[in-house]
């Protein structure tokens, strides 16, 4: 076995434990939200990202897409911290940190635009519905909160849409993001309704995202046939 053989071995050992960390945390998180397990959700939230963008970045192969993904995990533990407290000025905060990480997703996602849902508008066109459709739900309830809620349905629609360019884990990832973000909005803002157990769907959502997203991503970007997948021409 060769150095490097024996580097990358090393590396993948390193990356299962990471995952392996990721998969117990959440599940130790979701237990939290639905059993009386004291603070462990609080205790296990900040934990949940760093382990998924370590595992990501020992998987992935250096370039372009693996730089702004790996933003985007690191913005969305921003946004995760900053939904932890109570309050309209961290909401907006951990608002603000997620609207970052999904522009980011979006920039990345961006050149393979010409294999994703944007190029058939039919295909487009349940994205766009539902965000109007979310939109008019909440609209009167948003009030101050209209241009922040907009913009931050505009780049997540945005991301979804793109995404689909990097094949169907990263396109579902992206879905289960935006029904996470919209379980949010409708307990957050109105009293249309609230699942039993709220936490605990829109994190397993959350989390389920998340996951996807990364996993999509890596494998977009292994080698085939000599060449880095991360060429847009070359993406499944």
């Amino acid at each position: 076995m060769t150095i490097d053989q024996t580097a990358d071995l090393a590396r993948i050992r390193r990356a299962s434990i990471f995952w392996l960390a990721f998969l117990a945390v959440s599940a130790a998180h979701l237990a939290g939200h639905l059993f009386p397990l004291g603070d462990l959700d609080l205790a296990t939230k900040p934990l949940l990202m760093p382990m998924l963008l370590t595992w990501f970045l020992l998987v992935t192969r250096r370039g372009r897409l693996r730089t702004l993904v790996g933003i985007g995990l690191g913005l969305s533990w921003l946004g995760d911290l900053g939904l932890m407290p109570s309050g309209e000025a961290w909401f907006l905060a951990g608002l603000g940190a997620f609207l970052l990480a999904q522009l980011t997703y979006a920039v990345a996602f961006w050149p393979y635009r010409s294999r994703s849902v944007v190029t058939r508008p039919l295909a487009t066109a349940p994205y766009v519905l539902g965000l109007v459709v979310l939109l008019a739900a909440l609209w009167g309830e948003l009030g101050e909160m209209r241009l922040p809620v907009i913009a931050y349905a505009l780049a997540i629609i945005t991301m979804a849409i793109l995404a689909t360019g990097l094949g169907s884990t990263v396109a579902i990832g992206a879905i289960l993001f935006v029904v996470s973000d919209t379980l949010i909005a409708v307990d957050s803002v109105t009293d249309l309704y609230r699942l039993p157990a709220h936490g605990f769907w829109v994190m397993l959502t959350y989390l389920l995202a998340q996951a996807l997203i990364a996993r999509g991503v890596s494998g977009a970007t292994q080698a085939r046939g000599g060449h880095s997948a991360t060429d847009p021409a070359r993406v499944n």
